[in-house]
């Protein structure tokens, strides 16, 4: 009977350092530890309706707890936003998406004051815009169809709503007028082609667009744009498996990436976060993306970058008194960190608004010092201290 307990407790002690082995295993296989740092440009991620979401609604009021894009001087106040957050920030890169259901509003009928607002006062400030075109932007609710669009195609959940002849046709017609209309603008370095367009959105019946679309909307942008500006398609990876960043890279000119390393678990009753940057060669290999980009001669480019929490409620809610578990400014700091490692040529943060609003709603101002200081110092010397 002692034989046997002494077995047992020999074949734990051994199964706990077989455990520990391969959690040091990980952890040491985990690109951001041992991939030089870099020196990437730094941007911001800036729309609209985020800026709204966060400053001026309330959706405790009703109805009345919301604005309407269609008020006057929509365009102007959210240019404004924007050049206080670049003038805070210092930023001189920023990524913004033209909405199809907003500048198209009707058939053939453009309205394109919000983006000329936001390029003119991006301009002002000495700062340079990423354009992202197509059926899909930024934030909720990512595909913008206009209302016309709809009343003329069946979307169903799971659909590719880019295989419908129609959809397809109008939203081709709609980045070629587009493009023509803002690549005047001095303000403009660059395209995106759509936002994650491989990724089902959980937001609209996962529905998604297919490669050959995207590809052709790659074609059109080209096309359109005389100066030919590099057009970027980005990606959303959790993991090595997810072979897609290949087509992006192979049909742009700018391969990108989404890149949220701090994500929420709950098993068993416990709720916890996990760095999904640190899963050893579970995890994709950003710097790898790089080198292979870089080797084909196009750009790698990290689109979005989290600098906000991921959170399944309202983010307004989250507060000094009510921080979130994801994501900390001693994280975001860490998120650029990482960013500095991937051999990005330029890394453009998500979330600048809500940072904002957490000073202005909260008088918490360490986001926005946080990011601040980082746009203060984008070089950082080769031997820093590793996470």
């Amino acid at each position: 009977m002692d034989a046997a307990f002494a077995v047992l407790g020999l074949g734990a002690l051994l199964a706990l350092a077989l455990l520990v082995a391969m959690a040091w295993l990980m952890v040491r296989l985990s690109w951001p530890h041992v991939e030089a740092t870099g020196d990437p440009e730094l941007g911001i991620n800036f729309s609209c309706n985020q800026a709204e979401y966060l400053l001026l609604e309330d959706p405790a009021l009703g109805e009345a707890g919301y604005v309407a894009d269609s008020r006057p001087g929509r365009a102007s106040w959210c240019a404004q936003v924007l050049g206080a957050l670049l003038d805070d920030l210092g930023a001189k890169h920023v990524r913004i998406s033209v909405e199809w259901s907003q500048v198209e509003p009707r058939p053939g009928e453009f309205d394109f004051t919000l983006v000329d607002a936001l390029l003119a006062e991006a301009g002002r400030r000495g700062a340079r815009a990423v354009v992202g075109i197509g059926i899909k932007a930024q934030r909720h609710p990512e595909f913008y169809i206009p209302e016309w669009v709809k009343d003329r195609v069946s979307i169903e959940r799971g659909d590719v709503v880019s295989d419908d002849p129609y959809l397809r046709e109008r939203a081709l017609m709609m980045a070629a007028s587009v493009v023509a209309h803002v690549a005047g603008s001095p303000v403009v370095e660059g395209w995106g082609a759509e936002n994650e367009p491989y990724i089902p959105s959980g937001r609209a019946g996962h529905v998604t667009l297919s490669r050959g679309y995207v590809a052709e909307l790659v074609r059109v942008i080209r096309e359109a744009d005389p100066l030919r500006r590099p057009v970027s398609i980005n990606h959303a990876q959790h993991f090595v498996f997810d072979r897609r960043w290949q087509w992006a890279l192979q049909d742009s000119d700018a391969l990108a990436a989404s890149i949220y390393p701090y994500r929420n678990v709950s098993a068993f009753g416990i709720n916890g976060v996990v760095n999904i940057l640190e899963l050893g060669p579970l995890n994709t290999n950003y710097a790898h993306q790089a080198r292979e980009a870089h080797r084909a001669g196009k750009l790698f480019w990290i689109t979005e970058m989290q600098g906000e929490p991921w959170t399944d409620g309202d983010a307004r809610l989250i507060s000094p008194d009510e921080p979130s578990p994801n994501l900390s400014p001693a994280r975001l700091r860490r998120s650029i960190d990482y960013s500095r490692r991937s051999g990005a040529d330029r890394v453009y943060l998500w979330g600048a608004e809500w940072w904002l609003f957490q000073r202005e709603e909260y008088g918490d101002a360490r986001w926005l010092d946080v990011a601040r200081g980082e746009f203060a110092q984008p070089a950082l010397a080769a031997d820093v201290a590793r996470p």
